[in-house]
């Protein structure tokens, strides 16, 4: 799997760090309080999206009394805590990190989160430092689901596209990881089967592991 591999590339939700529940019951939580319906499909609309973006959406679709920056604030709050404190690493995500570094090769994050929740979960679990480049969608002004995100990362690591692996968990991404003909890891989330489907995920990416303990 990591044959000739120059650099990889990692999500961080539902791939580094066990932490899409977090982000589920602050949908509950903030939906609740302002007494809008939860829609089953709610995480399909907002795969891919930026941070930003889902903030305008939510603005947009439920009519928010609160902007969409204000809306951002609001989540970030709420989530803050937990990220520096309780979410917890993947299983083998260290042991994979520690194994890249040693052997020269560079690592990025892409991610539709906010750098400042991903440097307290990342600090939280001891991977920061394994870290050489951190690209949020929003700095990019894009969405994580087209291949254009992943085209930068990779002109900024000074990596050609077929030397990168990527280790996301969603469907959308790895089939923009494709199209940015980088080599793709589907990594197991119980979130993003029951959206999806484990056998289109399979189908689409390159690989599929249930942990980091399967790469090495």
């Amino acid at each position: 799997m990591l044959s000739n591999i120059k650099a990889a590339i990692f999500d961080v939700d539902g791939t580094l760090l066990d932490s899409n529940g977090v982000w589920h019951q602050i949908d509950i939580d903030f939906m609740k309080e302002r007494n809008m319906s939860h829609p089953d499909n709610l995480q399909n609309w907002l795969d891919g999206l930026s941070f930003n973006q889902v903030a305008e959406f939510f603005h947009e679709k439920f009519n928010t009394k609160e902007t969409p920056e204000e809306l951002v604030e609001i989540w970030h709050n709420m989530a803050y805590d937990a990220y520096k404190k309780t979410v917890k690493a993947k299983k083998g995500a260290k042991k994979l990190l520690s194994h890249l570094k040693d052997n020269n090769v560079k690592t990025a994050i892409v991610t539709s989160n906010s750098h400042e929740l991903i440097e307290a979960g990342l600090k939280n679990n001891g991977l920061y430092d394994y870290i050489d480049l951190v690209i949020t969608a929003d700095s990019l002004n894009t969405n994580k689901d087209t291949p254009y995100i992943f085209q930068e990362t990779a002109r900024r690591l000074d990596v050609e596209p077929e030397y990168i692996i990527v280790f996301d968990d969603l469907y959308p991404v790895i089939k923009a990881v494709n199209d940015a003909n980088m080599r793709s890891v589907a990594v197991y989330d119980k979130r993003s089967i029951k959206a999806y489907g484990e056998e289109l995920i399979r189908e689409t990416a390159d690989y599929y592991i249930k942990d980091f303990t399967e790469v090495l």
